[in-house]
């Protein structure tokens, strides 16, 4: 097909792209996230084809990105770390503040899948996967 526009803001390759999930915005699927070679994520709303937030932290290349829980995405990186971002605004929460940094991995994480039971699931390349419990207020 024809392509219907373009949307441009990270500075290399793109890693990752994860959709909204259709329940958080009644039926709509107007968000994109996308993970990048330039440590950066963000946000997109499609309809306007602007990026509406970047989710900067990360100190080398998002590896993947995942929407999981209730308003929260998730980024995994080169850096060793996954790093859970709000995606959500309202109750005091605004959308691309650090809500936690998930450590542990003692090499790159290339890919997470999260489920809605909060609990995220790595694959670093060092084999050996960890699953963290994001429900926890104590930052790591």
């Amino acid at each position: 097909g024809e392509a219907l526009g373009k949307m441009q803001a990270h500075s290399k390759w793109i890693t990752g792209l994860a959709w909204e999930p259709m329940h958080k915005n009644h039926g709509k699927c107007e968000r994109l996230a996308t993970s990048s070679k330039d440590g950066l994520g963000k946000i997109w709303n499609v309809r306007t084809k602007r990026c509406e937030v970047t989710l900067a932290g990360h100190s080398d290349s998002i590896e993947s990105i995942k929407w999981g829980g209730e308003g929260l995405i998730y980024t995994a990186s080169r850096d060793r770390t996954i790093k859970v971002w709000n995606a959500d605004e309202g109750e005091g929460k605004r959308v691309g503040i650090l809500v936690k940094t998930l450590v542990g991995h003692g090499h790159r994480v290339n890919t997470l899948a999260v489920s809605c039971d909060y609990v995220c699931r790595t694959g670093p390349f060092d084999h050996y996967g960890k699953i963290a419990d994001v429900t926890s207020k104590d930052r790591d």
